[in-house]
């Protein structure tokens, strides 16, 4: 029996330390693996950071032509200064962002960057609805499908419109009514997916994300308490804040078509400009407990310091003072 085990111990030893290889380059692979994957994260991160800055100037042109006559600029408002290690001509090279923009939107590559943006976004926006309409998992991917082209149709509207000549400036109705009939032509499809009922209950939904970003937020700060907030106060409190804002519904900074291009959430943006009123707080007193209505008036609070940053932003406008291309709407999360 003794001749046997040393042998038996060599096999075993070697088959360990040829597993512990194995093992070693397995990990050595995983390595890699992470590595490479970083590379792509941080180059995909700077390539939307480069969209979001093109983004952000053509927000500022289309706002100052929006306050002008003829949507011409505003000559009262100075030129930017150069900035450090620049030349007058390096600033006005590629003058008109719109075309440079548009021309990005018309990239396959960037086209699948922000199919993956949008694709990314669906679960934050669109979870509550996935469950509650409980569809098939063919006809949950084909929804989603519908969703993403619903938002990219905003980038190929653009593109088309850029190859018509259209201007995003001059030619602002022509674009949106192009964007309504590629929308309208996309929800005929959801309704043909999800049939009348279900798509109604979409609709309704999509109506009120404003609101219900509002609401998600505050039970965010809840998930964490004692008392935090049970579907039916979700759903009381999302239609108290729907009735209070009438025309706020799905509202929000939407004029700006290309803006909408990078909003991962679609037209809704940080609330849509929903106000939690007074009105609100008091009629949510029967809704929420007293440690939840005091999330509720914070959640307000930072609201109106939200607003009134804002105005103070545009009145400092053309005194050196800064508005961010995006504006600071109350109540995203």
């Amino acid at each position: 029996m003794r001749r046997f085990a040393l042998p038996l111990a060599l096999l075993l030893l070697l088959g360990a330390a040829g597993f512990g290889v194995a093992e070693l380059n397995e990990v050595k692979k995983l390595r890699e693996t992470l590595a490479g994957l970083d590379q792509e994260r941080e180059a995909l991160r700077k390539r939307v950071w480069e969209l979001q800055k093109l983004n952000g100037d053509l927000a500022a042109r289309l706002d100052r032509g929006a306050r002008t006559p003829n949507g011409g600029e505003d000559a009262s408002e100075p030129p930017p200064a150069p900035e450090a290690g620049t030349t007058a001509d390096a600033r006005t090279r590629g003058r008109p962002e719109g075309g440079r923009l548009a021309a990005a939107l018309g990239s396959p590559e960037v086209q699948r960057l922000m199919a993956m943006q949008h694709r990314a976004a669906l679960d934050g926006r669109y979870a509550a609805l996935f469950r509650s309409l409980n569809l098939s998992p063919a006809d949950l991917e084909k929804f989603k499908n519908l969703l993403v082209d619903k938002q990219a149709s905003v980038s190929d509207v653009m593109a088309a419109a850029r190859a018509e000549g259209l201007d995003p400036r001059t030619n602002r109705d022509e674009i949106r009514a192009l964007m309504q009939t590629t929308q309208e032509e996309i929800d005929e499809s959801i309704r043909a997916t999800l049939g009348d009922a279900a798509y109604a209950e979409y609709k309704n939904y999509e109506a009120t994300l404003p609101q219900r970003a509002i609401v998600d937020q505050l039970a965010q700060r809840l998930s964490y308490s004692s008392t935090p907030l049970n579907d039916s106060q979700s759903q009381q409190l999302i239609a108290l804040l729907a009735a209070a804002n009438p025309g706020k519904v799905n509202a929000g900074r939407t004029g700006n078509v290309m803006l909408q291009a990078f909003a991962g959430r679609g037209a809704q943006v940080m609330g849509g400009g929903t106000t939690i009123s007074d009105s609100v707080i008091a009629q949510a007193q029967g809704v929420l407990t007293p440690q939840q209505l005091s999330a509720l008036q914070s959640l307000q609070q930072e609201q109106q310091a939200s607003a009134q940053l804002l105005q103070e932003l545009r009145n400092n406008r053309g005194k050196g003072g800064l508005l961010p291309a995006v504006s600071i709407a109350p109540g995203g999360n």
